[in-house]
C-alpha cells in the first residue's frame, strides 16, 4: 500500500528515531555491561606502593582452624595487634595491602566427603569485615588472596589435623564448583562492591604445583587443570564483584601461563639471587601483555637490592604498581623496618598523579 506524500516525512522522521534510540540502548548497555571495575591501583601516572602484610598468623585469620581456635581479625586482640600495625604501614606510605586468606585450607572452609568445599565458617564473613573497617580506618586497600599454593599440595598432618592436599577442589569441575559457590558466593555477595578491596587474588604461585614447573618434587597439577580452574574462578567473581581479578606468578617468566585466564591484571615475583647487587626492570610495554602488570613481592632482607630501587624500577618501566615483602612474615626475604625509610622517601619524593 502506497502511503499518501504528507505521511512519508513523519513515518521517516519516526523510523529514524527509533533507530537512533536502539543505537543509543546499545551504546548505554555496552557501556555498562563493559565498565571495568575499579582500577587495581590508579593509572601509571599515580603509580602506588604497597606491602605483603601478608598474615598475623599464617591461616589463622579468617575463621576457625582445623584445631578448633578462633584467633581471627575480629577478636579483640587480633583487631587491636592489626590496627597498630596498619596504622605503621599507613604512616610509612603504603596504599595496599597484600594478605592471604584460606592458605592451605586450615581454617575457614568447611570440607565435604567427597574433597569438594561445602561452605565457609561462622567467623569468615566477620572476620573479613573487620579487616576491611580496619583498611578503611587506615585509607588503606586490601588485595585478599584467596588460597595458597599449598592448598594443593601433598596433605601434611600437624598435631592430629589434616591441612593442604585438597587438588581435587582444583581438577574436578565438580568440587570447583563447591568452592566457588559455597566459599566465594557468600563473600563476594558481602564485600563485591567494598572500595576497601582493591583485587581478589586467587592463588599464589600456583605454578610450584604445576608439571611445567620442576623445582619441587610434589604431585604435579597439569597446566591446563589450573589454568582452567584460574580461568573460571576469575570469571565466577567477576560476575559477582567490581574489584579486579588476579593471580600471584612466582616469576615473571611464568605470566605467559595466565594471558587467556580472564584477569584484569597481571602479578609477578622477584627474589633475585642474594649476590646481584642491581635490579634492572624490563620495560612492561616489552612484555607483550594488554593488561597492566604488577610486582607482587620482592625482597626487603637477604638482598643487596634497595627496596627503593625495586620501586623505582617497576614505576620507571610502566608498571602498575610493586609490593614489598612483607611487613609481618619471619622468612630470611622480610626486613620492612630496615627498608621503610628508604621506601617512604621514595613515596614522598613521588606523590599521586606525578610520575
Amino acid at each position: 500500500m502506497k502511503l499518501p506524500e504528507r505521511t512519508k516525512l513523519p513515518l521517516a522522521v519516526l523510523v529514524f528515531s527509533l533507530i537512533c534510540a536502539a543505537i543509543l540502548v546499545c551504546i548505554i548497555n555496552v557501556c555498562i555491561i563493559n565498565q571495568p571495575g575499579p582500577p587495581f591501583f590508579r593509572p601509571h601516572s599515580q603509580f602506588a606502593v604497597g606491602v605483603n602484610y601478608p598474615w598475623r598468623n599464617y591461616g589463622g585469620d579468617f575463621g576457625a582452624t582445623v584445631w578448633g581456635i578462633h584467633d581471627g581479625v575480629s577478636t579483640t586482640e587480633a583487631r587491636r595487634q592489626i590496627d597498630k600495625d596498619f596504622e605503621q604501614i599507613s604512616e610509612i606510605g603504603f596504599k595496599v595491602v597484600r594478605w592471604f586468606v584460606f592458605c592451605d585450607g586450615r581454617s575457614g572452609l568447611k570440607f565435604s566427603k567427597d574433597g569438594g568445599v561445602s561452605g565457609i565458617d561462622e567467623h569468615v564473613l566477620d572476620d573479613i569485615g573487620a579487616a576491611i573497617t580496619l583498611a578503611e580506618k587506615h585509607k588503606l586497600r586490601i588485595i585478599f588472596v584467596l588460597l595458597d599454593f599449598n592448598f594443593v599440595q601433598r596433605e601434611v598432618w600437624y598435631a592430629g589435623m589434616r591441612v593442604g592436599g585438597h587438588r581435587k577442589v582444583i581438577e574436578n569441575l565438580k568440587l570447583t564448583a563447591s568452592f566457588q559457590t559455597n566459599a566465594l558466593e557468600p563473600i563476594l555477595k558481602t564485600f563485591g562492591k567494598s572500595t576497601a578491596v582493591a583485587a581478589w587474588e586467587i592463588m599464589n604461585e600456583p605454578e610450584w604445583t604445576m608439571t611445567a614447573f620442576p623445582y619441587w618434587q610434589t604431585s604435579r597439577i597439569a597446566n591446563e587443570k589450573m589454568q582452567a580452574f584460574v580461568g573460571s574462578t576469575a570469571l565466577f567473581i567477576k560476575a559477582r564483584a567490581n574489584q579486579p581479578v588476579t593471580i600471584g606468578s612466582a616469576t615473571l617468566e611464568d605470566l605467559s601461563f595466565w594471558t587467556n585466564s580472564n584477569l584484569d591484571f597481571l602479578q609477578f615475583h622477584s627474589y633475585p639471587d642474594a649476590k646481584v647487587k642491581r635490579f634492572v626492570g624490563k620495560p612492561v610495554a616489552g612484555l607483550g601483555y594488554n593488561i597492566p602488570v604488577v610486582l607482587g613481592e620482592f625482597p626487603t632482607a637477604h638482598t643487596k637490592i634497595g627496596a627503593d630501587e625495586f620501586v623505582d624500577q617497576m614505576h620507571s618501566n610502566g608498571y602498575l604498581g610493586a609490593i614489598a615483602w612483607s611487613f609481618r612474615a619471619s622468612d630470611k626475604y622480610s626486613d620492612l623496618a630496615k627498608q621503610a625509610p628508604a621506601i617512604s622517601a621514595w613515596i614522598k619524593q613521588h606523590p599521586a598523579g606525578k610520575p
